[in-house]
């Protein structure tokens, strides 16, 4: 286990973000390579807040699953096409769902230790452009065919335990006594939290819209009106028979990218910027991998207990919805409120595009403090391979 707690006079904030609209599997995003994406709302973001990108002394950009060569030099690719400095170093960073958080970690870190005093968080991921692979194509096969895998259904599952994300899931329901009603209820509550969000104008700072060429998405496109129960009660297991995680109690699979800028309050006072919220503390711990799911528990206990905070304290939640079935179990053992926990819904209703989920977390974390005029809450995600990751913040 490890904890980032801050304490010094020059506190470390989360300045402001903005993310896109989540595109579904094969949607209007499909075609639209990450960090074209990420640096769509890059600039937005630099557009809002009035300054140059050259201010900037870092650029961090988490990615999953590199759906292009160029994914791969993304972080510095974003940084030359947003108008950085030459000599802004730049970081791709992976520590698989829970990236989006890690990379706004190591920011505070880089800030705190004087390395720094702002650094642009990005994260991005087009699963519908996540190739197959085919092995055996550089030096031939003498004989038989050449071997095709799909990246991604292969970076779904991991090879440690023979397991797929969805039966670690399927564990946890065992152990906490979830069933496929409370998955599927949870699902549809998920959705209509997310539309009440929607209505209510909550996302319209945070989500920009995005029309260029035929696309024209103003909204996450994954989200469902027309979802209800019945339906969802037809469907088939995905991973074990009489299981409990089907097509629309999983996180959805899709393409989106957001960005934040991740700064020192001295830098936000010489630049008239004002912070959404203060990055108090973070930790990272590593659970067993059969139940991966189940990492924020000890994640936000290790965070509680490191900055001496209670639960009672903690005014709000925002845990990734990998699965129903997980984040279920990670409200029972933590013994979270439902007015607390995922007011504006979650992955299951708007998806995960795995590189840019904790960035959503954490801004949206922000924006509900803002919005509601609370005054502290964590964000936390669980972590394929078993891990657990979650950072607290307090409105500014």
């Amino acid at each position: 286990m490890t904890c980032f707690i801050t304490n010094q006079a020059d506190a470390l904030c989360l300045v402001e973000g903005i993310r896109t609209p989540f595109g579904k599997f094969g949607g209007s995003l499909s075609q639209i390579h990450p960090v074209e994406l990420t640096l769509m709302c890059s600039q937005l973001l630099f557009e809002n807040l009035k300054i140059s990108p050259d201010y900037i002394d870092q650029v961090i950009f988490s990615n999953v699953i590199p759906a292009t060569p160029d994914c791969l030099y993304a972080a510095r690719h974003l940084a030359l096409k947003l108008g950085c400095l030459e000599s802004t170093p730049a970081l791709n960073l992976n520590r698989l769902c829970g990236s989006g958080i890690e990379s706004i970690v190591s920011a505070a870190r880089m800030i705190a230790n004087k390395e720094a005093s702002a650094i642009l968080c990005a994260g991005a991921e087009n699963m519908s452009m996540i190739p197959h692979l085919v092995y055996g194509g550089r030096f031939g096969v003498k004989y038989g065919e050449l071997k095709t895998r799909d990246f991604l259904l292969e970076t779904l599952s991991d090879t440690y335990t023979g397991l797929s994300m969805g039966l670690t899931a399927e564990k946890l329901a065992e152990q906490n006594h979830i069933t496929l009603d409370d998955c599927n209820q949870f699902a549809f509550n998920s959705h209509q939290k997310a539309l009440a969000a929607w209505s209510a104008g909550f996302f319209s700072k945070e989500v920009m819209p995005i029309k260029t060429g035929k696309v024209n998405l103003t909204r996450d496109e994954h989200l469902r009106e027309d979802i209800d129960l019945s339906s969802m009660k037809k469907l088939k297991p995905s991973f074990k028979q009489d299981g409990v995680v089907n097509p629309a109690n999983a996180s959805g699979i899709v393409d989106g990218a957001a960005s934040c800028l991740i700064a020192s309050e001295s830098f936000c006072s010489r630049n008239n910027l004002k912070p959404k919220a203060k990055i108090i503390a973070a930790s990272v711990v590593g659970v067993d991998p059969k139940i991966m799911g189940i990492g924020p528990v000890p994640a936000i206990k290790a965070l509680l207990e490191k900055t001496n905070i209670k639960m009672d304290d903690i005014d709000l939640f925002e845990i990734n919805e990998a699965f129903a079935a997980q984040v279920i179990a990670c409200q029972k053992q933590l013994e979270i409120p439902q007015e607390k926990m995922n007011i504006w819904g979650g992955a299951v209703a708007m998806g995960h595009p795995l590189g840019a989920t904790g960035i959503r977390l954490a801004l949206s974390l922000s924006n509900q403090l803002a919005a509601l005029n609370y005054k502290r809450g964590i964000a936390s995600a669980c972590i394929g391979g078993g891990q657990g990751i979650a950072i607290m913040l307090e409105r500014y």
